[in-house]
């Protein structure tokens, strides 16, 4: 592709910003250095540019250990309707824009508190992995009928593209490339010191910035460019940091809700006509062009491929393993989400965590079972002494029918995975088969786009398990 008109010169390293940022790595050197000079440790090599018969594109680095390698990338990604939409993306390999499978979403990787890096699609790293995605119950609870013991601290979740695990008290070390045509950055949002953002500053065209800090507190983050906000994240350049104690690995935060495994929803919506004019060397200017949306993906997937209904085993379980909400029903205590009738079992859901680097809000509505809500952008709500927000929203442990999700919002919630509260005995003691009950998006933008082919949007489903699979025991 050629280069921008307005493309600066060659390639020179990120200019410093105020935010904590890796430019003081070592003594502003370190792997910053060693990331230009393949990590020989010798002077910087001459720009990529040089050594490239196109636009400035820096190649594939020599890994360094523990150093995660972001590559800025664009490319088209294939729609729910088989429509190619220009994108970009933080991948983990470096692609050109022709490429027909460019690298846009980086796989999940695990910065461990004894500082090692593990690209893995699970956590915790070495627990079992639930079949298809669903956890295994430990055996029959004989005083709940069709209800089941399930069990503690077992059972790793499965993560989407796009998520980074850390660890509390590990180093994030991750080194950023940028292979287009203009400046682009990487921040972390609200996870430096005193919860400001901690990003790499403006990276040149050809040039790596790397960008170095401590593992903010347990919870969910989301990482960006926020340039020309909300453009570069609606076109794709966005993802999320999830923050885990190595000591809590099943509990939300240390001392708060336990859950049986967890699930990440990145909901993210894709407006067509923006990434037309970005392919083309335009530049969105957000407020004269407003979004509109045309598709609503869930963990990148959207309609009846978010809800595995393909034809394409391989993309079903994917669904199944990353988004599609399942668990054996189990008698609840939402009192405390704490330890069951026997020991090493759980009378507690699973967490979800809700995540909207999009650019609408979403409303997010389960049939079946109600979510209950604890925590909003890694702040607990309180179970009692509850109060009404500046923007007149109540803030309290509760069930919700529908969890609102502005722009830029993260909310952990409880699925109880129990028996729906207007099941009648006689139909609960006949239940045979597994039950599933619809998620979907209530806000108009994603039930109306397309023309209204709603719902080839912001979908999905979760399931109850039925009775006569026994147990693990």
């Amino acid at each position: 592709m050629a280069e921008h008109p307005d493309t600066p010169g060659p390639a020179e390293a990120a200019e410093p910003v105020s935010r904590w940022n890796m430019l003081k790595y070592g003594a502003a050197a370190g792997v910053g250095l060693l990331a230009l000079a393949g990590g020989t440790g010798q002077q910087p090599a001459q720009p990529v540019r040089a050594r490239t018969a196109s636009a400035v594109r820096p190649l594939a680095v020599t890994p360094i250990p523990g150093v995660l390698d972001l590559y800025i990338n664009e490319g088209y990604l294939k729609m729910v309707d088989d429509s190619l939409v220009y994108h970009r993306g933080f991948g983990d390999r470096p692609t050109d824009r022709s490429d027909p499978a460019p690298s846009l979403a980086a796989a999940p990787h695990v910065f461990t508190a004894d500082g090692q890096l593990v690209k893995s699609r699970s956590y915790p790293l070495g627990a079992p992995l639930p079949p298809r995605g669903t956890p295994q119950p430990l055996g029959p609870d004989p005083a709940n009928p069709g209800q089941y013991f399930i069990r503690r601290n077992y059972w790793a979740s499965y993560l989407p593209a796009r998520t980074i695990v850390a660890e509390s008290g590990s180093t994030l070390r991750i080194r950023v490339h940028n292979r287009l045509a203009r400046d682009h950055e990487f921040v972390l949002h609200n996870a430096g010191p005193d919860g400001t953002d901690a990003g790499t500053g403006r990276i040149r065209p050809g040039a790596s910035a790397t960008l170095e800090l401590p593992a903010p507190p347990p919870g969910t983050y989301i990482y960006s460019d926020p340039g020309n906000a909300p453009v570069e994240r609606a076109l794709g350049l966005f993802g999320v940091l999830v923050v885990m104690h190595p000591d809590h690995r099943w509990d939300v935060t240390p001392g708060k809700a336990s859950f049986e495994r967890q699930w990440i929803w990145i909901c993210h919506a894709v407006d067509p006509a923006w990434a037309r004019t970005e392919a083309a060397g335009g530049t969105v200017d957000p407020a004269r062009t407003p979004a509109v949306p045309r598709y609503f993906l869930l963990n990148g997937r959207s309609g009846y491929e978010s809800l595995a209904l393909t034809r394409n085993e391989e993309l079903n379980l994917a669904s199944e393993e990353e988004t599609l909400v399942s668990g054996y029903p189990r008698q609840l205590d939402v009192r405390q989400f704490g330890e069951g009738g026997t020991a090493g079992t759980l009378r507690g859901g699973q967490l979800v965590r809700l995540i909207n680097p999009g650019i609408v809000s979403h409303q997010i509505h389960f049939h079946g079972n109600h979510l209950w809500t604890l925590r909003r952008n890694n702040r607990d709500w309180p179970r009692s002494g509850g109060y009404v927000d500046d923007d007149g929203h109540i803030v309290l442990q509760q069930w919700e029918d529908v969890v609102e999700l502005p722009q830029m919002d993260r909310k952990d919630c409880i699925i109880p995975v129990k028996r729906p509260p207007d099941a009648l005995d006689a139909v609960w003691a006949a239940r045979d088969r597994d039950w599933e009950y619809p998620m979907h998006c209530h806000a108009e933008p994603s039930q109306t786009a397309a023309g209204g082919m709603y719902p080839g949007g912001l979908v999905a489903h979760w399931t109850l398990k039925g009775t006569g699979t026994g147990g693990t025991r």
